[in-house]
């Protein structure tokens, strides 16, 4: 038993020191984007609003395994926030999911493709004129997130390099209502 454990030992490092890519990494960044709302509250929320500019600004955090060079799995957060700013009223969202799926790199150096599950939910904050201040949360919901994106550490050249992309996210948000994210981002990794 112990020859096992030293043999797989000796494997599991060795192939640590010859692998390109590491075999674990961690990725963060900012993102921004359009969202599409399809709840009438929102909709009627932002009509109101007359003066005032909305600001999208979101994140991720994702831990990916790379088995081989072409698949990676990953797990990780999305937020995304979008409040209007110059308005004596509000309509302010945020949006966390929790997403995990598949990269492939077809070997065009750091261009993937992905494919994930995400769960999340959606909180609202509405100040508005007629109703006055509301919070509301909407239920988890269960939705796709399909990415491109270029990972310039691919290669394994240095795991310091930026990764530049983005996703459509689609997540159903209760009461037959949904959000259509279409974001960019960049993430540095680690």
């Amino acid at each position: 038993m112990k020859k096992i454990f030293i043999i797989l030992l000796t494997f599991v490092t060795l192939s640590f020191c010859s692998a390109q890519q590491k075999l674990i990494s961690i990725s963060a960044g900012l993102s921004t984007g359009v969202i599409i709302y399809d709840s009438e509250e929102i909709i009627e929320a932002r009509k109101s609003l007359e003066n005032g500019s909305r600001v999208i600004l979101g994140g991720l955090f994702e831990i990916d395994f790379n088995p081989i060079e072409e698949v990676s799995f990953f797990a990780g957060t999305d937020f995304l926030t979008d409040f209007n700013s110059k308005s004596p009223y509000a309509s302010n969202h945020l949006s966390f999911d929790i997403p995990f799926g598949i990269k492939i790199y077809p070997r065009l150096a750091g261009f993937c493709l992905g494919l994930a599950y995400a769960s999340g939910f959606r909180s609202d904050y509405f100040n508005l004129e007629e109703s006055g201040k509301v919070n509301s949360k909407t239920s988890w919901g269960n939705g796709f997130k399909f990415l491109i994106e270029y990972n310039f550490a691919h290669s394994g050249s240095s795991r310091y390099l930026p990764t530049v992309g983005g996703y459509w996210k689609h997540m159903p948000r209760g009461n037959s209502t949904y959000d259509n994210q279409l974001c960019i981002y960049v993430c540095a990794n680690f």
